[in-house]
């Protein structure tokens, strides 16, 4: 086992499958005269990656999971999955699971799913943190397996910031595209102006654009400075007297 696996452990709860066991009820038969039997529910506890089964009466599991809660040795969520599952077995409904089940799950074949079921792996989750125990249970290819469901946890995970990702670049190009198709029309509408100008014909201008007056458009002439005239003293003509 490397560092890196040791470090990205995470522990995963025990498998729990439920059952009814028919008990002799002593002192209702001692009071009837004969054998009656009244019936309690048990939880099989299989340890992950273990083939290990402990069997509990429900009311003695469910009191030493809380006093568990309480001391922080097991988390609330396994404890109120573990509650959930019970009532869901009672009323007969298919037990929840924790995480994404093995069965179906598309990266395994047929055969190598029905194995993993076969020894209580029944979630991706559970694959991806299997310990030394149960690879050598699965044998061959183990290894590979527990890889291959670590990727698809991992690529699963970064789904979420990747598909913000590109939808951020939707919106984007989307934008860009809505201004190059501007641009495009005015480039157009420009050049078909320059046309009819160097052909003489006149301009249409379209409907919708605003009117713009070409006078008012037109800068301001710039306001007339009398300019002083400069004088220059002329001389005087000689007046001739003729004899």
């Amino acid at each position: 086992m490397s560092i890196n696996d040791v470090v990205d452990r995470q522990d995963r709860p025990a498998y729990v499958r439920f059952e009814r066991v028919p008990v002799e009820d002593r002192p209702a038969s001692v009071a009837a005269g004969h054998y009656v039997a009244k019936d309690v529910d048990y939880a099989c506890i299989t340890p992950p990656y273990s083939k290990d089964v402990m069997k509990f009466k429900i009311a003695t599991w469910m009191e030493s999971l809380d006093q568990e809660e309480r001391n922080g040795r097991v988390p609330k969520a396994w404890v109120d999955n573990y509650k959930a599952a019970y009532r869901a077995w009672q009323t007969g409904q298919t037990l929840p699971l924790t995480g994404t089940p093995i069965k179906g799950w598309g990266v395994l074949s047929p055969a190598q799913s029905e194995t993993l079921v076969r020894m209580n792996v029944l979630t991706v989750e559970d694959l991806a943190a299997m310990n030394e125990e149960g690879l050598t249970r699965i044998g061959m290819g183990a290894v590979e397996l527990r890889a291959k469901a670590k990727a698809w946890l991992s690529q699963l995970h970064d789904k979420g910031p990747l598909t913000m990702e590109v939808t951020a670049l939707q919106a984007r190009n989307a934008q860009l595209e809505t201004t190059i198709a501007s641009l495009t029309r005015q480039v157009d509408m420009l050049v078909a102006q320059s046309r009819q100008r160097q052909e003489g014909v006149p301009m249409e201008v379209p409907t919708d654009a605003p009117f713009e007056d070409p006078v008012s458009a037109m800068p301001a002439e710039a306001p007339m400075v009398r300019v002083p005239r400069k004088y220059t003293k002329r001389p005087k003509p000689e007046m001739v007297l003729e004899g």
